[in-house]
């Protein structure tokens, strides 16, 4: 059955607080936690958020948010939504063919309930615990209890725990009094020889929350260093306390994630991506290098066609070069392909500033990344556009106006490049006879997957690019 606005209100702001907390408790107390609100006008609950352990394998894997579900066919619901009743417990069921244990505690708001929050607990796996189930227990059910109350100060610190991270909980003096078997490994590769429950915790940083936030129930976490072996290794550490009084903190769950293999991974990465940087930037210095000696060449040349050719080679050179200035910039391997075409756009300006032309850019929006390969094929293709309509558009008794566009529609790119002038209608549309043409066509149909039409109406000469939208782009 599908909801409507008939059925039921949700109460966002009600259980935003409890919401945020779920995946993070999960994992704490290994369980399955499911949120209900009451529907409207019928005798339901609604599913409206669930939470699943990382830490054990979770009794259902499937998502039903907004499932409803009818008090008949739920007991725990009715007894809670119905009649009233602050909890529901009950034992000797089997949820995904193993045998659990359920409980449904009520929301309220002031008097009102205004939803329940349901726990299903694998007893395969709570019974077999290796460690101290007692202390898991009795940590786990005050947990469910500061949730319920509003009691946690957790906000920052809410992320969920991953399989092989450390699960502690200790008292207020640091007496380690549950660990799971990840932490365990852990304290053996840390030298700790023997059963770790009843030891005081040797830590740095525990002793350090203690000292500056042991009376409040603020939680904390921060990345820090050991030495170990001669090897340093790496660990971002969180304590998350809990209280029974509504005061005072009662014990810490204190969750160890090792990261020096992460942080060995991310260094590689820092060191990659400034080597390639630099890679870039040298490119493009060659680049221009290229570009300067062809201006010498071409200041010693009395030809004018030939002149004319070299200049195409510069402003070819010029294009790629700053794809490679944009790829030295930035950490992504992408290019926003709007700024060089601006930059292209003013080089032609310069370049051509004796001539009766003005130059317009046309775009609809600030930002169009592509990654490098197709940047640089674009770049190329907005130079030869711009090359095309200088050589074949231009005439110096003529006023001409050149105007480049840029847009994205649905899932395509269009480059577009229009002359406006007089007598435009004797320019060929043979990409055979042009190597402009033809470089634009074989970018555009080998390199871009795209299409190349070239249109020409009165004083009007359009030569447009349309190729698809690369998957992943970000535009704005």
């Amino acid at each position: 059955m599908e909801l409507t606005s008939k059925d039921t209100v949700f109460l966002v702001e009600e259980f935003k607080n409890y919401i945020n907390y779920l995946p993070l408790i999960a994992d704490l107390i290994a369980s399955d936690i499911y949120l209900y609100q009451p529907a409207v006008d019928i005798s339901a609950g609604i599913l409206v958020a669930e939470a699943r352990p990382r830490v054990v394998p979770p009794l259902s894997i499937r998502q039903e948010i907004g499932k409803i579900v009818y008090f008949e066919e739920d007991e725990g619901l009715r007894e809670i939504f119905q009649n009233n009743k602050s909890t529901f417990k009950k034992a000797g069921i089997m949820v995904g063919g193993f045998p659990a244990e359920e409980e449904i505690i009520a929301l309220k708001k002031r008097t009102k309930i205004i939803g329940a929050i349901k726990i299903i607990r694998n007893l395969l796996i709570h019974n077999e615990f290796p460690y101290n189930v007692r202390a898991f227990k009795e940590s786990s059910y005050w947990l469910i209890r500061s949730l319920i109350k509003g009691e946690l100060q957790w906000k920052e610190y809410v992320e969920p725990i991953k399989e092989q991270e450390s699960i502690l909980i200790l008292d207020r003096d640091g007496i380690i009094l549950f660990s799971n078997l990840p932490g365990m490994r852990l304290f053996r590769s840390l030298g700790e020889i023997g059963n770790i429950w009843g030891k005081k915790i040797k830590d740095e940083f525990f002793q350090k929350y203690v000292e500056e936030k042991g009376k409040t129930l603020s939680a904390y976490g921060e990345e820090t260093y050991e030495e170990v072996d001669e090897e340093r290794r790496i660990f971002y550490k969180r304590i998350l306390p809990i209280t029974r009084d509504g005061k005072n903190p009662w014990r810490y769950y204190y969750i160890i994630k090792e990261i020096t293999e992460i942080k060995e991974k991310e260094k590689e990465l820092r060191f990659k991506s400034v080597l390639l940087k630099e890679i870039h930037h040298r490119v493009k210095n060659n680049l221009q290098t290229i570009a300067s000696l062809l201006r010498l060449q071409m200041r010693r040349l009395d030809s004018e066609p030939a002149r004319y050719i070299i200049q195409e080679s510069i402003n070819r050179i010029n294009s790629i070069a700053l794809v490679h200035e944009s790829l030295s910039r930035f950490e992504e391997d992408r290019v926003n392909i709007i700024e060089v075409a601006e930059k292209l756009l003013q080089a032609f300006k310069q370049t051509y500033a004796e001539l009766p032309c003005e130059f317009h850019f046309v775009k609809t929006r600030k930002n169009l990344f592509l990654s490098s390969k197709y940047a640089t094929s674009a770049s190329l293709i907005i130079n030869e556009l711009l090359q095309n309509a200088v050589k074949h558009g231009l005439n110096k008794d003529k006023n001409v106006s050149i105007i480049l566009k840029i847009d994205v529609n649905n899932d395509y790119v269009t480059i577009e490049v229009v002359n406006k002038g007089e007598n435009l209608s004797n320019i060929s549309t043979d990409t055979k006879g042009s190597l402009g043409l033809q470089l634009i066509q074989l970018l555009t149909e080998e390199e871009l997957k795209g299409k190349l039409d070239i249109i020409i109406l009165d004083d009007k000469f359009r030569v447009k690019v349309t190729f698809p939208r690369i998957e992943g782009e970000e535009n704005g």
